[in-house]
């Protein structure tokens, strides 16, 4: 499994520390009946107060149109002005730009936003014409948390954070998603834990001290709670990990035993993280985290599923260099066990601006692998290989944030499906490809794998404009693409010498003369080649001895036609494959 540079580890790790300095919350500290922390949506860069280092800590009060009912508001003036100054304003969503919503509360003396969402969950806010002037912290809270709170709203007793809550309470620690370390996938292939050891679970968190005293006797739980297949349900781990001390503003990892789900097979595996300590903590909405595991049939996913499968996502992001298309993005698949799986169909969303639609739109779902042939732990020109694409047109205005599917097609055979090779690093993903400024990719708000990628030195999300950037737009951005998958039985000749045979191409793209490293468990003896174009015809054959474990062979490619090759090697237990691309 590829791992990451150290030199990429250490700039990674300084966003870690960033990621575990900043708890950004909407906590409601009175009155009880509703205190606690509300998930948030968050503005976008280049607006509103930096949340990750600010705060606003103040009444709730409804900013109210000039008619004095509970607004929109979009009007210029203000029935009560001056009972905004000094609080945070709460609105609602609708009729015009967040931008304008949270300036009118800004001239009005409001030190920050809530806005209430009119729809199911929140999602990250643009701001709009006006959001350039807009100073004080801005949040989205759902339509649901929006309606628990209403009636509370107005009274001197509420009162709220939203921002940054660092120093906030004297006994504060906890962690955030990005702190956690857990799979580095939310469903993966049973495929991929099917003897021990395929497929070990590291566990533990970043534990973090918020508040204004230093804690003792720091406990880490870690518990799993697996679901089989029949609905059943037990716990299967159950594991602590401690800390003497946890310093004023320190953070510090605790780890616990890996574990190992091969034990138990397909179903759901539900991990709940939950920190003690010492002193009670004044903030518990950070303490106790869940997060899932599936091991399926037929999924492989780094975005969050709600209970039927389907994926969870809200709100897009997009390269800040690409004002339209084309632009890709994509989550990794490090498949130990890739050639007993077979990638049939990609499901994606996309998100559109108010006025924009996908109508007659085509994007591209593309399966490729990333031959890191000088394993410098960078995506150079040429080492990402496509294997499998398909085009999907939206045909309908339902485009903006709704889940679609796509079936991909092998590029060299032209047959539905794509097979994966063992110990490869593939690629999920969906490419952009109009000229329309007003489309994004959906991401999952609630995936974040900062530490998780430190722990396994595994990329998350690559981004494609004129360059691959293999750290994407960080670790905790995930576009809501997951694969349909179906398995391919391990118990045919083609497959065990798939497990036994390791070949690597090498310069990948090449002009004249391609290396083969060949590696084996077993002794290979006679080995045939066959070199397919991307059509399915044989353009080079041989064969080759090999006397021991290992060998190496290189080919006269100078001949060929510029594009895609696949090279097939063959024994008498059967073949593996690996592609590469000639260039001029």
């Amino acid at each position: 499994m590829k791992k990451i540079l150290l030199t990429l580890l250490l700039g990674i790790g300084s966003m870690l520390a960033q990621q575990a300095a900043a708890q950004v919350v909407g906590f409601v500290t009175r009155p009880a009946a509703v205190r606690g922390n509300y998930t948030i949506g968050v503005a976008a860069s280049g607006w509103g107060a930096s949340i990750d280092t600010l705060s606003a800590v103040g009444q709730l009060v409804v900013l109210r149109s000039s008619t004095g009912a509970d607004t929109l508001g979009c009007d210029t003036v203000l029935a009560n002005a001056s009972a905004l100054a000094g609080k945070i304003a709460v609105v609602y969503r609708g009729a015009c730009e967040f931008g304008l919503k949270a300036y009118g509360a800004q001239k009005a003396g409001a030190i920050g936003v809530i806005i209430i969402n009119n729809a199911a969950g929140v999602i990250n806010l643009g701001g709009g014409v006006n959001g350039v002037n807009v100073r004080i912290p801005v949040v989205m809270i759902s339509n649901a948390d929006g309606a628990t709170l209403r009636p509370y709203i107005n009274s001197d007793s509420t009162v709220a954070i939203i921002g940054q809550k660092r120093g906030q309470f004297a006994n504060d620690y906890g962690f955030t998603n990005g702190n956690l370390i857990r799979p580095m996938d939310w469903a993966v292939p049973h495929t991929a834990a099917k003897n021990p050891g395929d497929y070990l679970v590291k566990l533990g968190a970043e534990v973090v001290n918020y508040g204004q005293n230093a804690q003792t006797n720091v406990n880490l739980n870690v518990k799993i709670d697996f679901t089989n297949p029949a609905g059943t349900t037990s716990t299967v781990y159950n594991q602590n990990g401690t800390l003497a001390a946890l310093a004023i503003d320190s953070v510090e990892e605790v780890t616990v035993p890996d574990f190992d789900p091969n034990a138990f097979g397909r179903g759901k595996y539900l991990i709940t993280y939950n920190v003690t300590a010492t002193n009670t903590d004044d903030f518990d909405g950070d303490n106790v985290v869940t997060q899932q595991l599936w091991l399926t049939d037929t999924l492989y996913s780094k975005t969050r599923l709600d209970t039927a499968g389907n994926l969870i996502f809200s709100g897009g992001s997009r390269p800040s260099d690409a004002t339209s298309g084309p632009y890709e993005f994509g989550n990794w698949f490090y498949a130990d066990r890739g050639h007993q799986v077979k990638i049939n169909k990609l499901r994606f969303a996309f998100v559109t601006n108010t006025g924009f639609q996908l109508i007659n739109e085509t994007v591209v779902g593309k399966v490729s692998q990333w031959l890191d042939v000088n394993n410098d732990g960078i995506v150079d020109p040429g080492e990402i290989i496509e294997m499998g694409e398909g085009f999907y047109t939206y045909t309908d205005s339902l485009g903006s944030n709704s889940m679609r599917e796509v079936q991909i097609s092998d590029i060299a055979t032209s047959t539905p499906g794509v097979t994966l090779d063992s110990n490869g690093v593939y690629m999920i993903s969906v490419a952009y490809t109009g000229s329309q400024t007003g489309v994004f990719s959906s991401v999952d708000p609630g995936s974040d794998y900062t530490a998780s990628r430190l722990a396994y030195q595994q990329y998350t999300s690559p981004v494609f404009v004129t360059t691959w950037n293999p750290n994407g737009f960080g670790a905790d951005v995930v576009p809501a693409i997951m694969a349909i998958v179906e398995e391919i039985p391990d118990n045919t000749s083609v497959n065990e010498i798939r497990n036994d045979l390791n070949i690597r191409v090498y310069p990948n793209p090449v002009r004249d003369n391609l290396n083969i490293r060949i590696n084996a468990e077993n002794a290979i003896g006679a080995v045939n080649y066959d070199v397919m174009d991307v059509a399915g015809r044989i353009v080079m054959s041989g064969t080759k001895m090999v006397d021991g474990l290992n060998d190496q062979m290189t080919l006269s490619v100078g001949q060929l036609q510029e594009g895609l090759y696949t090279l097939v090697m063959k024994t008498n237990k059967g073949f593996n494959t690996s592609r590469f691309v000639v260039t001029k």
